[in-house]
């Protein structure tokens, strides 16, 4: 009984502190009706006990299901966004390309490879446009350059 006496003595000492420092407004509205909730339940702690009887709350997670619909439009959005910031980079680096970013089966926020296009280059110098984009990409989303494909589209 003293602890419950002595825990409604520290909530009310609690409320006048977060009075004190809690400024007007909308936040102090929603912080203070949390606060009154806290209240409610350290006031209600010792009816389980008075009442005789044994409470358990029991959870065994089957009410919940993954939303693989939200998981899979979290990762396209995901992978569009490291595309278009690859493209953006490459551009910004004189290079006009088409950037896709495959993730890995059953793990989609990790990725497999980028496969980048690089268009308008002569055949002649693909080798080195290759070995730059390959730097440019791996050095900008820090990741081995071994999960770059580059492939160049040769102009006449």
């Amino acid at each position: 009984m003293g602890v419950w006496i002595m825990s409604i003595v520290g909530v009310i000492c609690l409320g006048i502190l977060l009075e004190i420092v809690l400024p007007e407004g909308q936040t102090a509205k929603y912080v203070k009706g949390a606060f009154s909730l806290l209240v409610v339940f350290v006031i209600a702690m010792p009816l389980p006990n008075l009442l005789g009887k044994d409470w358990k709350l029991e959870f065994d997670g089957s009410a919940f299901e993954v939303d693989k619909d939200f998981i899979d439009s979290t990762h396209a959005m995901y992978s569009e966004s490291v595309a278009g910031t690859v493209k953006k980079y490459l551009a910004e680096n004189g290079y006009q390309c088409d950037v896709e970013v495959v993730s890995k089966e059953g793990a989609p926020a990790l990725i497999e490879r980028i496969e980048v296009c690089v268009r308008n280059f002569k055949e002649s110098v693909a080798p080195t446009v290759i070995t730059e984009v390959k730097t440019l990409v791996a050095d900008k989303i820090k990741c081995s350059q071994s999960r770059v494909i580059v492939t160049v589209s040769t102009s006449s």
